[in-house]
């Protein structure tokens, strides 16, 4: 081939600005990644929890890893707990064992167990928007009710399949259906968390305004970042400011093999915008073509401590915010 048929394809923009861009990454966090040391990750997620994490069993996605295996990772680690969600089935069901056997496994190491937490995703395959699913599961000790994810009617606008059997949460004067109230009233009365999941912008706000009316107070926002689920960031702030605890993950804000559209820049931005007092940092792991959910924590932080986020305010996001989700009493913090 003659010299000047040579097609310099990194000259092309699109491939030079993300040279830029990687390149300033990694010279601006030159300095603070040498010294950066796993301790100082593993003290920022002391007494962490990870608010979304899949596990076996669940047969809809590719799980790599068991709940047992999960929960113990971190327990090795000093987390708190794990909160974990199935498409399929009642996590909640599950969790009950997971913490039998991880307790006895903490005491054979010497430390103090993470636990499972479990709740219900409001899919078919769990009895659609049924008040009695939401309320077996409330007498399992369920933490979270998700609305439906695969299931959801918006999930199926989007990518393109408008069947008329998908779920609902509006009808046609954008009220919340019949169902999805009674289902608002149990959250209520057992004080668990709510999360809109794969519903539209539009159908959050709604979700978000009318539960508060009958009584719910804590509220989890999946995702608003992954295609599926995007919100803008003034969306994002004004959700926030209503109570929501906006969820930057894993999965959706770092680019990996199932998501690697995404600019790893974009969440620093997210919690700069919206502010750590609002925002829970959480895996979404679990596939078994990403890394291990305690790994994509461990990640997370170190990516936010390379950028020179202090620890305090990671903690805020990942382990008094998730605190204050469950229910917990708030813990002081040496850092």
């Amino acid at each position: 081939m003659a010299k000047e048929e040579y097609f310099e394809l990194s000259m092309e923009p699109e491939w030079r600005q993300d040279t830029l861009r990687a390149y300033e990454t990694i010279e601006s966090m030159g300095a603070r990644v040498r010294l950066l040391k796993e301790d100082d990750v593993l003290e920022v997620l002391d007494g962490a929890f990870d608010m979304h994490v899949h596990a076996f069993p669940d047969p809809l996605i590719d799980t790599g890893w068991d709940q047992v295996q999960v929960t113990k990772m971190a327990t090795d680690i000093g987390m708190g707990g794990c909160n974990f969600k199935s498409h399929t089935f009642p996590s909640a069901v599950t969790v009950p064992f997971v913490n039998m056997i991880v307790e006895e496994y903490a005491k054979s190491i010497g430390k103090k167990p993470a636990r499972a937490y479990g709740g219900i995703v409001l899919n078919y395959f769990s009895g659609g928007l049924n008040p009695d699913s939401v309320e077996m599961a409330a007498r399992l000790g369920a933490k979270t009710v998700w609305l439906p994810s695969h299931d959801s009617a918006h999930h199926n606008r989007v990518i393109n399949d408008p069947g008329t059997h998908w779920i609902e949460l509006l009808d046609e004067n954008d009220k919340p259906v019949p169902e999805l109230v009674k289902i608002f009233e149990i959250i209520a009365a057992n004080d668990m968390i709510l999360d809109p999941c794969h519903a539209s912008t539009k159908q959050r706000f709604v979700v978000i305004r009318e539960a508060k009316k009958v009584g719910v107070k804590h509220f989890m926002i999946t995702h608003p970042n992954w295609n599926v689920t995007k919100m803008t960031m003034d969306q994002m702030i004004e959700i926030s400011r209503m109570g929501a605890y906006i969820g930057i993950f894993a999965y959706g804000d770092i680019p990996n093999f199932n998501n690697p559209k995404c600019d790893p820049r974009y969440f620093i931005e997210c919690i700069n915008q919206i502010g750590a007092d609002h925002i829970f940092i959480a895996s979404d792991l679990g596939t078994v073509v990403n890394i291990p959910p305690v790994e994509g924590l461990k990640l997370f932080v170190r990516i936010l401590l390379a950028t020179g986020m202090n620890k305090r305010e990671i903690r805020k996001m990942v382990v008094e915010n998730p605190r204050r989700l469950l229910g917990l009493d708030p813990i002081s913090s040496t850092i």
